[in-house]
């Protein structure tokens, strides 16, 4: 039907490459497959870090039952069918690779109901093959499966990091794709608990403000077919740019490196919109690079937004409830849980699961970051708790633990007004 074998002569003209060494490589290529498939709603779902089980669920237009054999096939794509087809790309996705060799080092489940269809196909692969396929009732998307990455190559197996890194690699690709595509939600679990949450929005400052808990000021311009956004930090933060070029999280050194020194020690996310032949992404095996024509012109886009040419900064001063600057401790409930006002929401923080997450990031191995932290019924003064919320915002991973456990419980103040009736 749709899903054809790539010609030889593209093949050899496309960069081929072993996409799958981790198992955050295996999300990136399953979230990509979701959103080329047309999903707004991605569930992600991992255990063990993703070395055991991971699960990538969507809403798209699912696979189309005469094709569904022929995913797990190198070369097999429904994205191009000549090498010219790369100058007018708008996918993630084009080598036909990403399934296959998912398949080649897992054991894998593939269940998909065309938008067209009455009923879904459940799919098992073993060692690169279908092993077995039966119809199964499901809603119309797509939800693969990836069971012991690696179970049959131990030397590999045994070169992924432990379990809490590869969480934290997968949670930032997660948060990667979300703020490049606002309007699709993303929920991401690990071990049964919630990691991330993001509802759909069409405004990608209220993504990135979701995200990072701090607000944003917001450039603009357009010039000569290229559009650019950059969302700049109003706090000091770690520095850290993010770049996206067409919707697609990338690196690129000398726009990042240039980037830095403007913007400093303050969060940039980037929104750079190309025509598709402007931009090479066939240049990386994992399409993480991308190589741009005109990158002089981009380039000056960004000093004419950083000088305050054609620029729109919206004027935070007309909020009618200003966000607070740094997170306000309003009790402590049962000498454990740590009840803070901070950007617009009330947040329910486990005092010891902030403390060992604090510990761990400053060197120490899980196990001795939990038995060092503040338990659970200690009594702990104001200056101790402020001092730990001021580290809590500084964090890599605020959001959990070292062993995946959520550190808090977040309630927005509009939901509040909300449930009593009231405007804010």
């Amino acid at each position: 039907m749709f899903v054809k074998e790539l010609p030889e002569e593209v093949r050899f003209k496309i960069s081929a490459g072993e996409v799958i060494e981790s198992p955050a490589d295996c999300v990136k290529e399953l979230i990509e497959n979701s959103l080329d498939a047309k999903a707004k709603r991605i569930e992600i779902e991992v255990i063990k870090g993703g070395k055991h089980y991971i699960s990538v669920k969507d809403d798209g237009v699912g696979i189309h039952p005469e094709d569904l054999p022929k995913v797990i096939l190198p070369f097999h794509t429904s994205k191009i069918e000549r090498f010219e087809d790369l100058l007018s790309l708008k996918t993630y996705g084009f080598r036909g690779e990403a399934l296959h060799a998912i398949a080649q080092v897992s054991r894998m489940v593939i269940s998909s109901r065309f938008y067209q269809e009455d009923r879904g196909y459940e799919m098992r692969v073993e060692e690169g093959k279908v092993v077995h396929m039966r119809e199964k009732g499901m809603a119309v998307g797509t939800r693969v499966e990836v069971f012991d990455l690696f179970y049959n190559l131990p030397v590999r197996r045994n070169l992924l990091k432990k379990e809490d890194t590869e969480r934290a690699r997968i949670l930032r690709l997660v948060r990667d794709y979300a703020m490049a595509r606002p309007e699709v939600s993303f929920k991401l679990t690990a071990e049964g608990r919630e990691l991330l949450n993001l509802p759909s929005t069409q405004s990608a400052r209220d993504r990135l403000e979701e995200i990072y808990k701090t607000k944003f000021e917001e450039r603009e311009i357009e010039r000569d077919g290229l559009h650019l956004r950059v969302f700049v930090s109003l706090s000091q933060k770690k520095g850290e740019v993010k770049l996206f070029v067409n919707s697609r999280p990338v690196q690129n050194r000398g726009l990042t490196e240039y980037i830095k020194r403007t913007v400093g020690r303050r969060i940039a996310v980037c929104l750079l919109e190309v025509p598709p032949f402007a931009v090479d992404a066939n240049i990386h095996p994992k399409k993480l690079e991308v190589k741009l024509q005109k990158e002089g012109n981009i380039k000056e886009l960004f000093r004419e937004l950083f000088k305050g040419h054609k620029t729109h900064i919206p004027s935070l001063n007309q909020e009618r409830h200003p966000y607070k600057a740094e997170p306000e401790l309003l009790g402590i409930l049962e000498d454990t849980i740590l009840i803070v006002n901070w950007m617009e929401s009330l947040y329910f923080i486990d005092q010891h699961l902030l403390a060992e997450r604090i510990n761990y990031e400053k060197g120490q191995t899980s196990n001795k970051a939990c038995k060092g932290a503040i338990k659970a019924g200690d009594k702990l003064s104001p200056t101790q708790v402020r001092a730990m919320l001021k580290e809590w915002v500084g964090l890599q991973n605020p959001h959990t633990c070292p062993h995946g456990r959520p550190i808090y419980y977040r309630l927005p103040l509009k939901e509040i007004y909300q449930q009593i009736g009231r405007e804010r």
